[in-house]
């Protein structure tokens, strides 16, 4: 309720794991800023073939291609805008004290202080997003959550647009554009393909408004298997999932 009434909103927030098990994050990143709008595509590739004499094709299913998505974030330290915030392990969201903190600062600001540059930010951001890590000889995996929308990926580009800088040519304003591509395990991506069949366990990633009867209708076409679920997964209770969970759909003997 005092969250609302100060207009505080939840901030979209990219998890960074070491591997694509996706067990337990090792930072949180928290965006300055929520994108305002984003872009998803997904692509169908097929094999093309045409016959002699002919002038048209015959395109053969090859595969579905994974999900990219396109995000803007800004990063600015002009002292006008709340920072981006880097939290160790998960954290679903930002505390309230920190919260006030960022909305009262800009009020209490000193006017005649220089504002500070983005660099410290942004080369952190870059790192656990797109930085070489030598303990798996890769970057890391991602996992973006913001409402309804989750996704776990890699980063494949980044751009930065530098928009504002002080005296000295030093930024305090940028865009970073950042592309990312779905990203599943072996294991995964065999369930998936196989999601009609009944005797093979599947995973699940809960989304906002997934309930365990209509994931269960889904997977065995019989809702009243919710209870099989819920004691594969030693849920307490079965009415509210937590968003970005694992939930294991198990194989019926």
């Amino acid at each position: 309720m005092i969250a609302g009434a100060l207009g505080i909103i939840e901030k979209m927030r990219i998890e960074v794991y070491s591997d694509i098990k996706y067990e337990l994050p090792l930072k949180t990143f928290f965006v300055q800023v929520n994108p305002e709008s984003y872009t998803i595509s997904k692509s169908v590739e097929f094999c093309e073939g045409e016959a002699i004499g002919t002038s048209s094709q015959n395109l053969k299913f090859n595969k579905i291609g994974s999900e990219e998505v396109s995000f803007d974030f800004i990063f600015d330290s002009s002292g006008v805008l709340p920072p981006a915030k880097i939290k160790d392990g998960k954290v679903t969201k930002i505390s309230l004290t920190d919260n006030l903190i960022d909305v009262l600062k800009p009020a209490i600001a000193n006017p005649l202080e220089e504002a500070a540059t983005i660099e410290v930010e942004l080369e952190a951001f870059k790192s656990l997003v797109s930085g070489y890590y030598g303990d798996k000889h890769e970057t890391r995996y991602l996992r973006l959550i913001w409402g309804g929308y989750l996704l776990e990926c890699r980063l494949t580009n980044i751009s930065i647009l530098y928009k504002m800088f002080k005296k000295d040519g030093r930024p305090i304003r940028a865009i970073a554009t950042c592309k990312f591509k779905g990203t599943q395990s072996y294991e995964e991506m065999q369930a998936k393909q196989n999601q009609q069949s009944p005797d093979v366990t599947h995973q699940r990633i809960i989304e906002q408004q997934d309930k365990i009867t209509l994931l269960a209708e889904e997977t065995y076409s019989d809702n009243q298997y919710y209870i099989d679920v819920a004691k594969a997964n030693n849920l307490l209770s079965f009415k509210k999932l937590t968003t970005g969970e694992r939930l294991m759909l198990p194989a019926l003997k």
